[in-house]
């Protein structure tokens, strides 16, 4: 038999979509496995509410004042405790004992 009828010979099973051993699927598995599970109603709407926050969310003058202590505010007091923290410290504790004690 010659190359090209041994290379076509192979190649047409594959053309017509037949394959020499049929696959087997992989049995579905559940989340949970094989367990009851009950949903909690409040979990789920909690769930739905945080996938569509971006879609119900309102600006107005209630909001504000959150809004900056969330972006300004709350940094800010992050920066001072952390820069406070260090002084208190002397550096130690990102340079080890100081050279000159």
């Amino acid at each position: 038999m010659s190359l090209v009828a041994r290379s076509l010979s192979r190649a047409a099973p594959r053309a017509l979509g037949r394959t020499a051993a049929p696959s087997r699927a992989a049995p579905r598995r559940n989340m949970a496995g094989d367990m009851d599970v009950k949903k909690n109603k409040f979990v789920e709407e909690w769930n739905g509410r945080r996938e569509i926050t971006e879609k119900s969310f309102e600006y107005n003058s209630k909001t504000t004042p959150q809004l900056l202590a969330t972006i300004v505010a709350f940094p800010i007091f992050c920066y001072f405790l952390c820069k406070n923290e260090l002084q208190a410290s002397n550096n130690t504790c990102i340079n080890g004992k100081p050279r000159y004690m």
